[in-house]
């Protein structure tokens, strides 16, 4: 009997010794690899840390947590955390926050903003982008170096301009369906108008990239559309859950296997529709597409009918092979998960804003009055080049609210801004959100006014204080197609009611799930232009 106690004493003993020894080594291989980036990142401007600290600065966010009564979710808390953080404790034109031994430098001023998107090598996207790996592989969004360089060559013809207008019928349809749709919320107190638009804006992305009716507003969802609005869901969750970071906890989690589920479904679809298409294309030119071809003049103009963007991916991949069929399914869900989110949080928010401030709204009356009158006609591109005060409107409310509030790079080399060196390694994120609320390029930041995008007040500015689609190399490559989605959404909307916002902005809280979005939607009143509206109720922002 002692003599087995003593053999269960000594394994233990081994065991506890050899896991002290391969953790002593594993800090010696971080200690090791980090010590430069560490020494040259204490340099940068930070509140103090305590040696407990072991988590860096998210210790005492989590600290911080603990003392807090919430009733909100405490990743809205955290948003306001880290922006609270960058006001206090940054130095210049930058701030650097620890999250463990690793350094998250952030940057949200014009100039500074400029260095890091406008470098010509660093185009590496930060780490959390790998979590959308199994969904959008290496597609335009997280890819790097030459592959990204040659995909961008590849793609940029799809969004000339010539080619984006023919996607303009897409638009008014779905704008006209969901103008129908709102018609049943005209006589009803409220209505979150989120879902809505959403609904609306995967409508669109679906039949302009995959060439396919999803019906979203109209029908019960499909199996392919509840599949992407999951996976997106999910991939949110994982980034803001550390404990699924890795591969193999993520996929024995519970929302883990589901994320498996939703992305077999989604990639089945995808696969099947670029099948059919491909075999549907092969059919109509005799297996060959002339290689002179431009994107203008192929099938589209040939046959009379407009082009979705697989269309153009699978020419390319007809012509010279330069693209694959699994690399046309990565860029096909990078569209998808790309263009409706982002979109759709863009126009809610625009919509939001303009029920809260009736003149405004009046002022956008007037504009689509004066290009329609009282004709019921679709938009045309001529239409949607006349609506710059609605231009002007939907630039402002991305200056509050930018989709995307924050923009991540992973530095391969020392970057120097003024006097600070933020070292290779470190990861630097752009926060638009902050970066458009500087008082000396926006006076009186949060009052919400248009007519700092008229074309004489936006004369002089700094081209890097205003970046919601990015900037610089890797800026978005669909930012003409978004703005044209959303006036003519927008304008569909207005023309044929008048909205009013319920809650003020004080009580409408952001979370930033890279997609910033309102905690628990934007209630709206949706009347018809002729009904009578009360908006002395509402209450306005200074």
């Amino acid at each position: 009997m002692d003599r087995f106690m003593l053999q269960s004493v000594n394994g233990i003993y081994v065991l506890i010794t050899t896991s002290l020894f391969l953790l002593l080594c594993y800090y010696i291989k971080i200690y090791v690899s980090t010590r430069r980036l560490v020494k040259y990142a204490n340099k940068l401007p930070a509140l103090k840390l305590r040696f407990y600290h072991l988590l860096g600065h998210v210790s005492l966010l989590l600290a911080q947590r603990r003392h807090q009564q919430m009733d909100i979710s405490p990743h809205i808390y955290d948003f306001q955390h880290l922006l609270g953080y960058n006001l206090l404790f940054s130095k210049g034109n930058l701030s650097n926050l620890w999250q463990i031994y690793y350094p998250f430098v952030c940057v949200f001023k014009a100039d500074s903003v400029e260095v890091i998107l406008n470098h010509s090598t660093e185009l590496k996207k930060a780490w959390f982008y790998e979590l959308l790996h199994p969904w959008i592989g290496q597609g335009l969004l997280t890819s790097y170096d030459e592959k990204w360089r040659r995909r961008r060559k590849m793609l940029t013809p799809a969004f000339h301009f010539n080619i984006l207008k023919d996607f303009l019928p897409v638009f008014n349809k779905q704008s006209n369906i969901l103008t129908h749709v709102l018609k049943e919320f005209t006589n009803q107190e409220f209505v979150d108008v989120v879902p809505l638009i959403t609904s609306c804006s995967l409508d669109i992305i679906c039949e302009s990239i995959l060439g396919k009716e999803m019906h979203t507003q109209t029908q019960p969802t499909t199996p392919y559309v509840k599949a992407v609005v999951s996976l997106t869901n999910s991939v949110f969750k994982r980034m803001q859950s550390p404990w699924v970071w890795n591969d193999f906890l993520f996929r024995i989690s519970p929302f883990g296997r589901r994320f498996a589920r939703d992305l077999a479904t989604a990639h089945n679809f995808t696969k099947q529709v670029i099948s059919e298409k491909k075999e549907s294309l092969m059919k109509r030119n005799n297996r060959e597409i002339p290689a002179d071809s431009s994107h203008e003049e192929v099938e589209g103009s040939k046959h009379g009918k407009k082009l979705a963007l697989m269309d153009l991916l699978l020419e390319e991949h007809f012509k010279n092979n330069s693209i694959s069929e699994e690399e046309i399914r990565e860029e096909v869900d990078t569209f998808t998960f790309e263009g409706h989110d982002t979109t759709s949080i863009a126009m809610s928010w625009c919509l939001w804003l303009v029920g809260l401030h009736p003149w405004v709204q009046d002022t956008i009356h007037e504009e689509l009055d004066g290009i329609f009158d009282t004709d019921d006609r679709d938009a045309t591109t001529e239409d949607l080049k006349d609506m710059k005060y609605l231009e002007c409107v939907i630039k402002e409310s991305l200056r509050l609210y930018p989709s995307v509030p924050a923009v991540g790079r992973m530095l391969r080399n020392d970057v120097q801004i003024e006097d600070q060196v933020i070292p290779e390694g470190s990861m630097c994120v752009v926060y638009t959100y902050l970066l458009h609320r500087d008082p000396k390029v926006f006076p009186n930041p949060e009052k919400f006014d248009p007519d700092r995008f008229s074309s004489e007040n936006s004369a002089g500015r700094h081209p890097f204080a205003y970046v919601p689609f990015s900037a610089g190399p890797r800026n978005c490559i669909g930012q003409k197609f978004a703005l044209m989605e959303e006036k003519t959404v927008l304008s569909s909307i207005l023309r044929k009611y008048k909205v009013r916002s319920l809650d003020p902005r004080d009580k409408v809280l952001p979370l930033d799930e890279i997609v910033l979005r309102p905690y628990q939607g934007l209630r709206m009143q949706i009347r018809e232009r002729n009904q009578p509206f009360d908006f002395n109720s509402i209450y306005y922002y200074p």
